[in-house]
């Protein structure tokens, strides 16, 4: 049987035509359109041509046809406001089942009328407040589109016990808390990543940091910035980067080291306020080198959590896995509707 999961973000898509008696990715097509651009345009328009086109693409280099497809697994911005098909976020704390039960299949023209699975996000459940108060308790609301079936997929390929901490870094970090059952119970965000991105591009540090910013994980490089952070202050610290470019023989990648230590510092200060004893253990997936950058410093601010760092292709395979036990949970809630003839249109 074969499934295309759909992974919308903010500036980028990708699909993967999956073979599920192996559960192994048959091809992959990635598409150069996101959220960002209905937020632009004002529009959803071309977002559905080209996820539409991509489908075609993806058919058409495996030789498949649009009945050939037992059904599309979407999940990310794809079912915002912004996207094509929206889905409230739904409350936490959610598991695999809440998700499944609050998922929506339909045929839509711009799938090629082939069956998809939309996953809603989820938001904080926060305690209600009056307007005048709602500033005061904003810290407590958080959300997210697509990390919930990233951290299912991790939750699934390893051993832990009790109640735990996942750690996505990207555009934006994400701190996904786990219960102990598999629950997400709640999540916070930050725009670490495109803080970083944002310094290099359109700051005069510019001509002090490489266009790819970290190379190589210089831990002692990271932990003078998360400590310069600390003592001065995020912004002086940013500074510092320019004077390590005048004043020191520091090499470029050692800079963006110094500078993604003092970002990765005010990452985990969202975690201030925090009952972290209740922590055993931390999976810490997303892209590298970040994903070692938070794996040095989770360990330098708390030796006794068990860290798992995920290696490049159990960050691969986590969306995989963790669309396709929600899609079994789906069919499983829904008696199987996926293959029968009940959908929206």
């Amino acid at each position: 049987m074969k499934v295309i999961l759909l992974d919308s973000g903010t500036t980028n898509s990708r699909l993967r035509l999956v073979e599920t008696t192996t559960n192994t990715v048959i091809d992959t097509e990635r598409i150069r359109v996101g959220v960002r651009d209905s937020a632009i345009s004002g529009s959803n328009q071309n977002l559905k041509v080209q996820i539409k086109k991509g489908i075609e693409r993806l058919l058409t280099k495996t030789n498949c046809m649009p009945a050939d497809i037992h059904v599309i697994v979407a999940s990310g911005m794809i079912t915002s406001n912004l996207g094509i098909y929206e889905i409230p976020h739904i409350p936490s704390p959610a598991g695999v089942l809440k998700f499944a039960s609050h998922s929506v299949v339909c045929k839509l023209d711009e799938f090629l009328s082939i069956p998809c699975l939309f996953i809603p996000g989820m938001k904080n459940e926060v305690n209600e407040v009056g307007e005048d108060d709602l500033i005061f308790s904003i810290n407590e609301f958080d959300v997210m589109r697509g990390e919930e079936v990233e951290s299912f997929g991790l939750l699934n390929q390893f051993q832990h016990e009790g109640k735990g901490l996942i750690v996505l870094p990207g555009s934006h970090t994400k701190f996904v808390f786990v219960g102990e059952n598999k629950e997400l119970l709640y999540c916070l965000s930050t725009l670490g990543g495109e803080t970083l991105q944002a310094l290099q591009k359109e700051t005069i540090l510019s001509n002090s940091l490489d266009s790819s910013l970290i190379e190589t994980v210089d831990q002692k490089m990271l932990t003078y910035g998360f400590e310069a952070a600390k003592q001065y202050g995020l912004t002086r610290s940013f500074y510092h980067i320019r004077l390590l470019d005048l004043f020191t023989k520091c090499t470029s990648n050692q800079r963006a080291n110094y500078l993604a230590g003092s970002v990765i510092f005010n990452d985990l200060q969202a975690l201030s306020g925090i009952v972290l004893n209740e922590i055993k253990w931390v999976i810490v997936g997303g892209i590298n080198p970040l994903r070692k950058a938070f794996i040095h410093l989770l360990t330098y601010i708390n030796q006794e959590w068990k860290m798992i760092e995920a290696d490049d292709q159990q960050v691969e395979n986590s969306l995989l896995v963790g669309a396709m036990e929600i899609l079994s949970n789906y069919g499983s809630e829904k008696n199987d509707l996926i293959g029968g003839e009940a959908f929206e249109d």
